[in-house]
């Protein structure tokens, strides 16, 4: 999980409709394909980064940035905002002018509780950290157990590798 850099952009801005909302409401993302498994997005808890996105130096630059200077925000700084800004550098949504799409939004931030920006990075890096000692985790179990299981043919005189 994380970001693997390359030189020119494969990500494009793709959309599923929030089922909660009836359709008033898309949440937008970045990813290769529509598919949101390796998916780079921003919502209510900051960034929401799914398996591994390919993106540019620059597009990671507009992703630090966006993060440094907003909070998440269904009117002002929501996911349509981020994904346009990270992949064409424009702070755009156009949601904002229909006005099913506004309902939907002033529904949502009634309902939705979101994190101060000072948390943006501490919440992404916290995914980071986890997603790094659950490896080292996995490593460590499979080293054990491959100890174990020489040790066990050892014991018996016969020599594994």
């Amino acid at each position: 999980m994380g970001f693997a850099m390359v030189e020119i952009s494969v990500l494009k801005v793709c959309k599923v409709p929030i089922q909660e909302l009836a359709g008033l409401a898309d949440h937008y993302y970045l990813a290769e394909t529509a598919s949101l498994e390796d998916s780079l997005g921003w919502g209510a808890q900051g960034l929401e980064l799914r398996g591994t996105v390919r993106i540019t130096q620059q597009e990671l630059e507009r992703v630090e940035r966006f993060m440094a200077a907003s909070k998440y925000s269904i009117a002002v700084n929501n996911c349509e905002h981020f994904a346009n800004y990270v992949l064409h550098g424009i702070n755009f949504s156009s949601q904002q002018h229909t006005w099913w799409k506004s309902l939907g939004a002033e529904v949502i931030c009634f309902l939705q509780p979101v994190q101060p920006v000072r948390d943006n990075h501490n919440y992404f890096i916290t995914q980071q950290i986890a997603a790094v000692l659950n490896e080292n985790l996995r490593q460590a179990r499979i080293e054990r157990v491959n100890r174990e299981r020489i040790e066990f043919w050892r014991s018996r005189g016969i020599h594994v590798q």
